[in-house]
């Protein structure tokens, strides 16, 4: 089967609060009347009735805190529109913030159709470990410190984990927003809790799948919405503490410093 093609796209709106300013068909009316100098043909080229132009006018300048047009009466000609350099300056702000949303949003193109590579197989791993929680992700986020980095991975759906890992180990796998990568986290690194705890990074809500019970510990495998599923290895201890059944709802959570981050070799 084809892969398939992702294609994002989106409306910049400029808000005052929770006024709108102006987008793309508000600033397209300022472009024609500053081309045209005629309001009522401006309003028509760019999808508004006369009232409709006027009201969007008064709305823009009173949340811009100035008229953004000015009306010369008669002369041969007739009447004219024009704008002031305060209409000016809004088409060229916008402009601006138009050229950087569409950059955010081609980015994002990147990562969507990194998805529709199908990067989430095993097939991109050109190793095999014994660590049985393995997932390839794709980088959607890098938090730089001093000391460690905080990567965030899009893995299977839209799950995302975070791991820790230092700053120097980022820069040696040349790791960025984008790039490729599989995640290690070791059974024994996985807790299982019947509440979310909210001073770990990562938290998954799902169903026991699994309960395999040893002389010692025992394996469970939780299965989340969209397929993911995180095995844990506990003691019968701490099984039997929390009367954990196949078919109940529970929540697995690790640390972000539990998860190894490597690249395809």
């Amino acid at each position: 089967m084809d892969s398939i093609h992702y294609n994002l796209d989106a409306e910049l709106h400029l808000r005052v609060g929770n006024e709108l300013l102006a987008n793309r068909k508000r600033i397209e009316l300022l472009k024609q009347i500053e081309q045209l100098e005629n309001l009522t043909k401006a309003a028509k080229l760019a999808g508004y009735s006369y009232k409709g132009a006027w009201d969007a006018m008064d709305q823009m300048a009173t949340l811009s805190g100035g008229e953004l047009i000015e009306r010369f009466a008669g002369g041969k000609g007739g009447g004219r529109t024009k704008l002031t350099p305060r209409g000016t300056q809004l088409i060229k702000n916008f402009m601006l913030i138009q050229e950087e949303h569409q950059r955010f949003i081609q980015r994002l193109n990147t990562l969507a159709n990194g998805l529709s590579a199908d990067y989430a197989t095993q097939a991109d791993i050109a190793m095999k470990t014994s660590v049985r929680n393995q997932f390839a992700g794709l980088i959607v986020s890098i938090l730089q410190g001093p000391v460690s980095d905080e990567i965030e991975l899009l893995i299977k759906g839209s799950h995302t984990i975070k791991a820790a890992i230092t700053h120097e180990s980022c820069r040696e796998l040349q790791l960025d927003i984008g790039s490729k990568v599989f995640a290690l986290i070791k059974a024994s690194g996985v807790m299982i809790s019947r509440d979310q705890i909210s001073t770990t990074k990562n938290n998954f809500e799902g169903i026991i799948q699994t309960l395999i019970q040893g002389e010692k510990k025992s394996e469970i495998t939780l299965r989340c919405d969209e397929g993911l599923e995180l095995v844990s290895t506990l003691p019968n201890d701490e099984l039997n503490r929390l009367a954990l059944k196949k078919g109940e709802r529970a929540f697995a959570h690790f640390d972000a410093s539990s998860v190894i981050i490597g690249i395809a070799a």
